[in-house]
């Protein structure tokens, strides 16, 4: 394999211990695109009124436990996605053989093939399932790559899809402190691939194409009013609808289908539940009663800004409504980042090439994870603004950014609704319905501070230069307000060009020019309105 690489690792740091052992992860956010709640046998929770649809009654001797799944992130893997095929857990003082299964088994017989390039300062659910009360000192994982990406500059559109050779898919994993189960709780334990660490090059940087495993893990304590995550981004379509109370404090609920765990039979499935503070967004605005969702159809794809609460609930506080798909009309929406673009003597977009890292719904015969398409532009192609964010929509607003026909990008990451075709050898092309953004975590080194920040030292706007080969054609701006997080620095006149960091938020490209927090922005630079910012 002859792609040079450039990635960095992730510092102890970034994670945080208190004082009872346990480790929080204020560093992340979660997306739940990937979580299996179709588990018969999870017990419904004794003190916490769980609206019993993702964890379902079973006797009080077990404990229900999350895996959570992330990244630390590697700048030219576009697409990595790999199938955590087999998990058990080692009881603490026991015998090497001492261990409880936590997938397979006949309640949670997989886990979804996870797909790591999009964790970047986030991370996703692995799985949900029951578990004998206990002390766990081990895990012991089973992994292999199910699909996997690379920029490369010299193909066309920019990438190659390889396949690795794994020295081992099993991984020991200890855990310290030890995973405490309890009868009638809820746990939550994440698991860490150190993707630099796991992917061999030679002396020139250059890929070996074998792999050995890195991962670290740890317990996940709930703390505040998000619980065990706040997830930004969960997304799939919608089964079902409840417009009935699911349970105390819930109004109504969504089961909605995510990523297939393999390429047959159904993935995994979650359900969320709505409360009166719900934002339902619809047809291009939000404020729509919560009470409406039983006008929604099944098949709707969806995006939800939701949180984990201590019971094990996941909890919606926006959600926004798209196109409904059809697998039988070969309509569905496409997720992964553009490619390359083609524009037409006005600088729109006629055509785009994009990377397509998942579907929904899933059809990997058809369109195969870490595959291109090219998505064909006419001028009935609607381009929609993400609504999950009001801060990042304002702040996007006060510089008249706009996601637009003239404003797709290469690295800009997106939802593409539309009819595939696929010619006998030839790439498959999509016709586009409608194009929506999504959020993404930008890496790469700061460069300079654009004036002076504000005096909370979050407002302002910082040169970056991304590492992310399909991002370094343009010049490129972080715009950062009050409600910007700032991990391991506090705010940014802390922030060091000799110190890697990740921006998240969502992107655009500034065609004419503008003024942002006094700062003038010029045209064709590419922004990011960042709602969270860490150093490395």
């Amino acid at each position: 394999m002859g792609l040079k690489f450039r990635f960095w690792g992730r510092g102890s740091a970034s994670k945080v211990e208190p004082a009872n052992g346990n480790k929080q992860i204020p560093w992340r956010r979660v997306t739940a695109g990937l979580l299996l709640a179709s588990v018969a046998t999870l017990m419904t929770i004794a003190c916490g009124g769980s609206s019993s649809s993702n964890l379902q009654q079973t006797a009080n001797t077990s404990g229900a436990l999350y895996t959570f799944a992330g990244d630390t992130p590697s700048c030219d893997v576009l697409s990595f996605g790999v199938f955590l095929t087999g998990m058990n857990l080692h009881r603490a003082g026991k015998p090497s053989t001492s261990q409880v299964t936590v997938w397979p088994t006949n309640t949670s017989p997989t886990s979804p093939v996870v797909e790591m390039s999009t964790l970047r300062d986030i991370m996703t659910v692995a799985n949900l399932t029951a578990i004998p009360p206990g002390s766990y000192d081990q895990i012991i994982l089973k992994v292999i790559v199910n699909s996997a990406s690379t920029y490369d500059a010299t193909q066309s559109p920019p990438f190659k899809r390889f396949s690795p050779t794994i020295n081992s898919n099993s991984v020991t994993i200890n855990l310290q402190p030890a995973l405490t189960i309890t009868s009638g709780k809820v746990s939550a334990l994440m698991i860490d691939l150190d993707l630099p660490q796991s992917l061999n090059v030679d002396s020139q940087g250059q890929l070996t194409g074998t792999i050995d495993w890195v991962f670290s893990g740890f317990p996940v304590v709930a703390s505040g009013t998000t619980g065990f995550g706040e997830m930004d981004s969960i997304y799939g379509f919608i089964r079902s609808l409840n417009s009935s109370s699911p349970g105390a404090g819930f109004t109504g609920s969504l089961l909605v289908q995510t990523h297939s765990a393999t390429a047959i039979g159904n993935g995994p499935a979650l359900n969320v539940d709505l409360t009166d503070t719900t934002d339902l967004c619809m047809d291009g605005a939000c404020g729509v009663p919560v009470s409406e969702i039983d006008q929604l159809t099944t098949g709707n794809y969806v995006e939800v800004n939701a949180y984990i609460d201590q019971n094990g609930n996941v909890v919606a506080k926006r959600i926004q409504v798209e196109d409904r798909e059809s697998l039988s009309e070969k309509l569905l929406a496409y997720l992964g980042p553009v490619l390359d673009v083609t524009k037409d003597a006005n600088g729109n977009v006629i055509q785009f090439d994009m990377l397509v890292r998942e579907t929904e719904p899933p059809d990997a015969t058809n369109i195969p994870n870490s595959t291109a398409v090219t998505v064909y532009v006419s001028q009935s192609t609607t381009f929609n603004p993400l609504l999950i964010s009001p801060d990042l929509l304002n702040l996007a607003s006060s510089g008249n950014l706009d996601f637009a026909v003239n404003t797709i990008v290469p690295g800009q990451e997106v939802v593409v609704h539309g009819v595939f075709s696929k010619a006998s050898g030839g790439i498959t092309t999509v016709t586009a319905n409608s194009v929506y953004p999504r959020f993404q975590s930008v890496q790469g080194l700061f460069s300079s501070l654009m004036g002076s920040p504000g005096s909370d030292n979050k407002t302002g706007v910082f040169q970056m230069a991304p590492c992310n080969g399909l991002l370094t054609s343009n010049p490129f701006m972080v715009v950062t307000d009050g409600q910007t997080v700032f991990e391991n620095a506090s705010g940014l006149s802390t922030l060091s060009p000799t110190t890697p960091l990740l921006a998240r938020g969502q992107m655009y490209l500034n065609v004419n020019g503008s003024t942002m927090n006094g700062i003038q922005i010029p045209a064709g630079t590419v922004v990011l309105v960042a709602n969270r910012v860490r150093q490395f």
